[in-house]
């Protein structure tokens, strides 16, 4: 039987260096799924791929469930884990490797969660409810709307600020996907309370940059915009290998690099499909865990469909 909706949802890049949980963008990696009748009252979860559960993995704590049961709830649909259901789950996307696997899960599952209530709630909803589940915006952003996103948290009760920005045509995103874990939560906890003054003020005009940069198309400006003082220096005394990515790819003619979120992963920009190769060519003879592909900026976002929609 086809599934009653499915959705399609990228990973995503945040910060690109100067923009500390605040930028992102989306990437052409997938994780999709499906939903379809159950045989049973509650929720199933049958995940394959990057980044899915185990199977000793507690159902009730899986992020893409607890969505779901609120994407139901903000439809006035059903009451929250009511109706028999089965989720099919197929993911692209590395779990703790700061390429938005947390988002992207959440994205589905209010998704497809809102797909079988009354009447869908607005997306910008959505987003604050996946902003919430996360515990920041950019990665949410990213997953749902594609492109380049600036999504600011909002005071406590207020909305976030969001703008959405299309992905420049020339840039190439290469990746290096570590082998090793980084979990989110670790690597906020070695950043410092404070800064010094001096740093704030020269992030404060690098994440200015950064956002000329992406609305202008100009690549020249992402090696000054993506130099960051206030989380990368105390992340990448944590991750071995990742400076040296960094600084490889720049030597390699990258137009910018970065942790890819809080990493382990490494995010580098490219002007050029000869550059993309070089950056990609050198990354995978670095001898590191992991490996370099070249991928794409996605446009599109999450991606839902309707079983109707393709009858």
């Amino acid at each position: 039987m086809p599934p009653i909706a499915s959705v399609d949802v990228p990973a995503s890049t945040a910060n690109l260096g100067s923009g500390f949980d605040a930028f992102a963008a989306a990437l052409s990696l997938k994780l999709r799924a499906e939903l379809h009748h159950g045989d049973e009252a509650g929720i199933v979860l049958h995940a394959h791929g990057e980044g899915v559960p185990g199977p000793d993995a507690d159902p009730e704590e899986n992020l893409l469930i607890r969505a779901f049961r609120e994407g139901m709830r903000a439809a006035h649909g059903s009451p929250t884990g009511s109706g028999a259901w089965r989720v099919e789950v197929s993911s692209m996307i590395p779990a703790a490797r700061g390429l938005g696997s947390s988002a992207a899960a959440i994205v589905a599952g209010l998704l497809l969660g809102a797909s079988v209530g009354r009447s869908a709630p607005p997306v910008d909803e959505l987003f604050e409810l996946a902003a919430q589940l996360e515990g920041h915006p950019d990665n949410a952003a990213a997953a749902l709307y594609g492109g380049f996103t600036l999504a600011v948290a909002g005071e406590p009760g207020g909305r976030a600020v969001l703008r959405r920005f299309r992905a420049p045509e020339a840039w190439i995103p290469v990746l290096f996907i570590s082998g090793t874990e980084s979990r989110t939560g670790e690597m906020r906890a070695v950043l410092p309370e404070s800064v010094p003054h001096a740093d704030a003020v020269r992030q404060a005009a690098r994440s200015a940059l950064l956002a000329t940069a992406v609305m202008t198309s100009d690549a020249g400006m992402l090696r000054r915009a993506m130099d960051d003082r206030l989380h990368q220096p105390y992340r990448l005394s944590r991750l071995p290998g990742a400076a040296a990515l960094i600084a490889d790819a720049y030597d390699h003619g990258a137009a910018g690099a970065a942790l890819s979120g809080a990493g382990p992963s490494v995010l580098a920009i490219c002007d050029s499909p000869a550059v993309a190769h070089s950056v990609e060519k050198s990354w995978n003879a670095a001898g590191l865990p992991g490996m370099a592909t070249r991928l794409r900026f996605d446009t599109a976002g999450a991606r839902l469909a309707h079983a109707e929609a393709r009858a």
